[in-house]
Order: structure tokens, then C-alpha cells, then sequence
């Protein structure tokens, strides 16, 4: 990982994120209950309007990585 890696980690997440959700046809409601996260902290975070916890981050990514 790169300085410049942390400096994009949002918008790669939020890329990650609708790759996933494009991929599988899951809502976002459903990502977020599947990685213990609350709906609508995972619905602020993709709008660019909050962030994420490195803990969130971190269940979310056990989620997009099975």
C-alpha cells in the first residue's frame, strides 16, 4: 500500500462497493446487514457525505472479498 493508496482509499471503497453491488444485484441495504454495518451509514458513505470507521471498512471488505 501507497501513501497515494490512502489518499484514494474512499473513492476506490465507493468503486469496490458498486462494482460488487452491480456484480451480485445486492442492494446496498443488503451489503450493509450482511457486513454489520448500518444501512444507513453505508448509504452516507457511498454519497461522499460521511465517512467509515477503519472497523467498518474492514467488515465491509470481509464481505466483498468472499
Amino acid at each position: 500500500m501507497t501513501v497515494q493508496d490512502l489518499m484514494n482509499i474512499r473513492s476506490e471503497t465507493q468503486r469496490l462497493v458498486n462494482q460488487y453491488l452491480k456484480e451480485t444485484g445486492k442492494t446496498q441495504s443488503k451489503l450493509a446487514n450482511e457486513s454489520g454495518i448500518h444501512p444507513a451509514q453505508l448509504l452516507l458513505f457511498m454519497r461522499g457525505e460521511r465517512g467509515l470507521t477503519d472497523s467498518s471498512l474492514m467488515k465491509l471488505g470481509k464481505v466483498l472479498s468472499e
